[in-house]
């Protein structure tokens, strides 16, 4: 087949595509069935973004007014609060009903809620292997804040709050830190943790920022809500629409290639070949194609992401290279038909129109 390189270009890029958008539904998938950080099924989620206007996304002052507002809200309350974002090397953690108690620690103790300087660090973290194994510190230095941190506590991969992404777990309300992330609320009262998720929404209204919010409970047994609230996602939907127009995209650039065959094929036919041969023979090339476009997008998604919180598993991997190759073949083969029906043979003579 001519124009190889286009092809393959092509395929690549449906490749990259796809697998993005298929690890991209399976960790919103697995967000919304699974209960995070240990949680119970009364969490709510709440996903705070930067407004739309860089002047007030960037002003610290407004941030520090909704972070001191968030906390009179949360204060002498019976929940837990987590706070994940992927951009901060610690998670942030307020929990003054000791829901994650210090028996889940591997060694010391959990810090108070009033502490302002302990933290608990994760074992197996360059934080520390460097400070606390190289240089035998029992603390670590924040060189941001200009302070130092007490390891008051270790935690393992056995800990509910152990990931991949942060090194250790401090007092969220210590901490100058950024204000955009995800946030998860549990109580054992699911309406006191839909009250402080209200009136923290009431708050963001006030000060123009943007929120989203996941009700763990919206989703039990219904096929429906999960489906509507992975599309509805302010993140999904954009990478949704564009893996489709990427879809779209990949049909004509086929149909416009296989046409451009549409000559030789007839010729093949002419001297005996049929629909199902010249199938045969163009499929061995697409999934050529297909197969080796795959592999380099794994190869490089493991060597980027293996040591993150988006590492998926070989076997998860390899369920979405398959249907990598069956979507992106599904996607040829209709445009194979759509030209193969315009290859008509009437006594003997081949219709070459388009």
């Amino acid at each position: 087949m001519k124009n190889k390189f286009i092809l393959f270009t092509l395929t690549f890029i449906f490749s990259v595509a796809f697998i993005i958008f298929s690890l991209f539904t399976y960790f919103r998938a697995d967000t919304i069935l699974k209960n995070p950080l240990g949680l119970s099924e009364n969490f709510v989620e709440l996903q705070i973004s930067p407004p739309f206007d860089p002047q007030l996304a960037l002003d610290f002052e407004i941030a520090h007014k909704v972070k001191e507002e968030m906390y009179k809200i949360v204060k002498n309350k019976n929940i837990v609060m987590v706070y994940w974002d992927i951009e901060d090397v610690g998670l942030g953690l307020y929990d003054p009903i000791n829901f994650y108690k210090s028996n889940l620690l591997k060694e010391g103790d959990m810090f108070s809620t009033v502490s302002v300087k302990d933290i608990i660090i994760k074992e197996d973290s360059y934080s520390y292997d460097y400070n606390v194994k190289r240089l035998g510190r029992n603390y670590i230095e924040n060189m941001i804040e200009g302070k130092k941190l007490n390891i008051v506590g270790v935690y393992d991969s056995r800990h509910p709050l152990y990931d991949k992404t942060h090194e250790y777990i401090y007092n969220y309300f210590s901490k100058a830190n950024n204000i955009f992330g995800f946030y998860y609320f549990d109580s054992n009262s699911k309406e006191e943790v839909n009250q402080i998720v209200s009136d923290i929404q009431k708050m963001l209204q006030k000060y123009g920022y943007l929120y989203d919010i996941t009700d763990e409970g919206f989703y039990r047994g219904n096929l429906k809500n999960i489906i509507s609230s992975i599309l509805l996602s302010k993140l999904y939907l954009p990478v949704f629409i564009a893996f489709i127009f990427v879809c779209v995209n990949l049909y004509f650039f086929y149909y416009i290639l296989l046409h451009n065959q549409k000559k030789v094929m007839i010729i093949h036919s002419i001297f005996g070949a049929t629909n199902v041969k010249l199938l045969v023979r163009y499929t061995r090339e697409i999934l050529k194609y297909l197969f080796l476009s795959s592999v380099l997008v794994t190869i490089f998604y493991k060597l980027f992401f293996a040591s993150t919180v988006y590492d998926v598993s070989i076997k998860t991997l390899s369920i979405v290279v398959l249907a990598n190759v069956l979507l992106g073949y599904a996607i040829w083969f209709l445009a194979f038909l759509t030209v193969g029906y315009r290859l008509n043979r009437k006594d003997g003579v081949y219709d070459y129109a388009i």
